[in-house]
C-alpha cells in the first residue's frame, strides 16, 4: 500500500530510515481506520532538504498545464527556501499522493512515528478526487495559470488551515506504533 523509496540518505539517519519503512503500513492504517480511505502513498525518506523541496515541487508543478518556465523557477526557488527546518511535506502525484519525509531533521523514532501519521493524514485530506481537484486549481492559481476569485482562495486558505489542524491533532494515534 505505501510505497517507499529512498534519496540520500546518510549514514546518521539510516536507522530512522529504516524504522520508518518498518512502520509506514501501520501508520497509513491507523489513519484508515481514524478517518477513512487512504490513496496511494508514495514515500520518499532522505536527509536533504533541497531534495524535499525539488520532489514536492516537481511533483505538484508536473500536475498543472501551463506553467511558464520563470513560474517553474519561482516556485523551486520558493519551495527550497521554505523546506528548511521541515520534516516532511505531502503533496499530490500523478497517482495518489506523495510524502517526502527529511529525518535529518527528526530527533528519534517516536518523531518518526508522528511525522508519518501527519503527513498520512494530509494524504487522506487530499485523497478523494474533489479535494484533489480543489487542490490541483488552488495550485493553478498559486502559479499564475488560472485565477481564483478572492473568496474561494481565502476559504482555500481557512480549509488548509483546518487540515493543518486535524494533523496536528492525529499525531496522538503515533503512539499506538512501536518506537
Amino acid at each position: 500500500m505505501v510505497a517507499i523509496t529512498e534519496e540520500r540518505v546518510g549514514f546518521r539517519n539510516r536507522g530512522l530510515a529504516r524504522h520508518a519503512r518498518h512502520i509506514a503500513d501501520a501508520a497509513a492504517d491507523l489513519v484508515r481506520y481514524q478517518f477513512g480511505s487512504v490513496p496511494h502513498i508514495q514515500l520518499l525518506l532522505t536527509a536533504d532538504a533541497n531534495t524535499l523541496a525539488h520532489v514536492a515541487a516537481r511533483s505538484e508543478l508536473a500536475l498543472v498545464d501551463g506553467v511558464t518556465r520563470h513560474a517553474q523557477n519561482k516556485e523551486l526557488r520558493l519551495a527550497r527556501r521554505n523546506a528548511r527546518g521541515k520534516s516532511g511535506i505531502t503533496v499530490l502525484a500523478e497517482v495518489g499522493v506523495l510524502v517526502v519525509a527529511n529525518l535529518a531533521n527528526v530527533p528519534d523514532k517516536a518523531a518518526v512515528n508522528q511525522l508519518l501519521v501527519h503527513e498520512f493524514t494530509h494524504g487522506h485530506q487530499l485523497g478523494d478526487p474533489a479535494s484533489r481537484q480543489q487542490h490541483l486549481a488552488f495550485c493553478a492559481h498559486a502559479y499564475g495559470v488560472a485565477r481564483l476569485p478572492r473568496r474561494t482562495v481565502r476559504q482555500m486558505e481557512a480549509l488548509i488551515d483546518q487540515r493543518e489542524e486535524q494533523a496536528y491533532a492525529a499525531e496522538r494515534l503515533a503512539t499506538q506504533l512501536p518506537a
